[in-house]
């Protein structure tokens, strides 16, 4: 006899839960800014996870990547794409490299100050999170680790085609 629980979710819960699913998405990214990483409307501690740190966090992760594939992960379009790489340019924090094969492609790598910036920049992040979550308990603590392993592996098995059955 399986001793696991049988769910049963009809059509229609299944609905109602992707709305609601939908619903605490789109608030938790307030929440996570003004809670998490302690930035609030008004307040003139800048973000550290803007567009150009999320860039570089990316690439240092991808290695060298097109910037037709930056935008795609990012969600920008090629001129965003291209005022950042020309700003993390200026800052010394990544390079244009020709492709081997094709001269015509031009490929995004984070330099040694870009490699050093994300490390520095994560482990600030990293500090600002612990500090504004110390206040919970340690049941919270194991809940929200719980539901951040649980959440990553959905997003992260949805990152390689899409939901299985």
């Amino acid at each position: 006899m399986n001793s696991s629980k049988s769910i049963t979710v009809t059509a229609s819960d299944k609905l109602d839960r992707l709305h609601a699913i939908s619903e605490n998405i789109l608030l938790f990214f307030p929440l996570f800014y003004k809670n998490i990483l302690g930035l609030t409307h008004g307040r003139s501690r800048k973000n550290p996870l803007n567009m150009q740190s999320r860039m570089l966090v990316m690439l240092m992760h991808s290695g060298m990547m097109q910037p037709s594939e930056i935008g795609a992960r990012m969600g920008i379009s090629k001129p965003n794409v291209s005022v950042l790489v020309d700003k993390l340019v200026a800052l010394g924090h990544v390079e244009r490299r020709p492709d081997a094969r094709d001269r015509r492609v031009i490929h995004i790598a984070t330099t040694a100050k870009g490699r050093r910036f994300v490390v520095n920049r994560l482990k600030s992040v990293g500090k600002v999170i612990k500090e504004n979550l110390s206040d919970l308990s340690p049941e919270e603590v194991d809940n929200l680790h719980t539901a951040l392993e649980t959440f990553k592996r959905i997003i992260s098995r949805l990152d390689r085609g899409g939901p299985q059955g």
